[in-house]
C-alpha cells in the first residue's frame, strides 16, 4: 500500500485524469438528447406531441421508436439508437426526471 506521502504525490495526477475524462462523459451522456434533437423533434416538440408526462421503460421506448420509423420517421441506428435510448430511458423512463411543474 502506498504511502500518505506517495498518495499526496499522486492526487494532482489522480485529479487531472478524472478532469479529462468528465468531459468524454459528458458529452456520452448529451449524444442521445442531439440525436432526439436531430430526429425526433420535428413531430415532438413543446407545443406538439410532447415526451413530458410519457415514462416507459427501455424496451417500450425501443419499440415506440420503431412505430415511428412506421410512421415514416428517419431513425439512426447503431450506437446513435443506444444513445437516443439511452437519453430516454433516463430522462423519460419509469425512473427518469419527474415532468417540470408549468404554471
Amino acid at each position: 500500500m502506498p504511502s500518505y506521502r506517495e498518495m499526496k504525490r499522486l492526487l494532482p495526477l489522480v485529479a487531472a485524469a478524472l478532469l479529462l475524462a468528465v468531459p468524454s462523459l459528458a458529452s456520452a451522456a448529451d449524444e442521445g438528447e442531439k440525436v432526439y434533437q436531430e430526429t425526433c423533434t420535428a413531430c415532438h416538440d413543446a407545443k406538439t406531441r410532447p415526451l413530458d408526462k410519457i415514462r416507459m421503460t427501455r424496451n417500450e421506448w425501443k419499440d415506440a421508436v420503431e412505430r415511428m420509423e412506421g410512421n415514416g420517421a428517419n431513425l439512426p441506428s447503431g450506437k446513435k439508437l443506444d444513445a437516443l435510448l439511452d437519453w430516454l430511458e433516463r430522462t423519460h423512463g419509469p425512473q427518469g426526471a419527474p415532468p417540470a411543474d408549468k404554471k
